[in-house]
């Protein structure tokens, strides 16, 4: 889940603070008797330079302060990388294989399943023995996940 701040939300901020200068000029107006028209074009400038110091700030700080979800997707990207090159290396498939192995949905839970033995440990669920056996013997599928566990493998020893 990506909170990803666009247009539509700083829309929203730029209408709220007109609607905010409108209520505050309302209120000058009825506790002065009139309109100011010298205060009220000096702020007509307040909303625009509002929400634009909201957006550089948002930028700002997402650029100090990556959120956590962001540094996992670039772990399990590196890590796809590196098990793909390994795979790539190792294994002699042809590119139907490869496409076989990226449209099957066991295999790329099983990855996924690989990932967080890398990055949680072995479980008493998530084990290496019961990744082996997921797949029928000689089957690309098995193939390449055995290469992925070793990759994962010497990932953990490197760590």
């Amino acid at each position: 889940m990506k909170s990803k701040k666009g247009f539509k939300y700083y829309g929203i901020v730029f209408l709220f603070s007109v609607i905010a200068l409108a209520v505050y000029v309302g209120y000058l107006a009825i506790r002065e008797g009139s309109i100011d028209y010298v205060l009220v074009t000096s702020l007509i400038s307040v909303p625009f330079m509002f929400t634009i110091f909201l957006f550089v700030f948002d930028k700002v700080f997402e650029w100090i302060f990556p959120n956590k979800e962001s540094k996992q997707d670039d772990q399990f990207t590196n890590y796809l990388k590196r098990v793909g090159e390994a795979i790539t290396e190792q294994c002699d498939f042809s590119i139907e294989g490869y496409r076989r192995l990226r449209g099957n949905t066991s295999f790329q839970k099983s990855l996924e399943q690989a990932y967080r033995i890398l990055i949680n440990g072995e479980t008493e669920d998530l084990t290496y023995q019961f990744m082996e056996k997921k797949f029928k013997k000689d089957t690309n599928e098995n193939i390449a996940l055995l290469v992925v566990l070793e990759e994962v493998k010497k990932m953990m020893e490197n760590s």
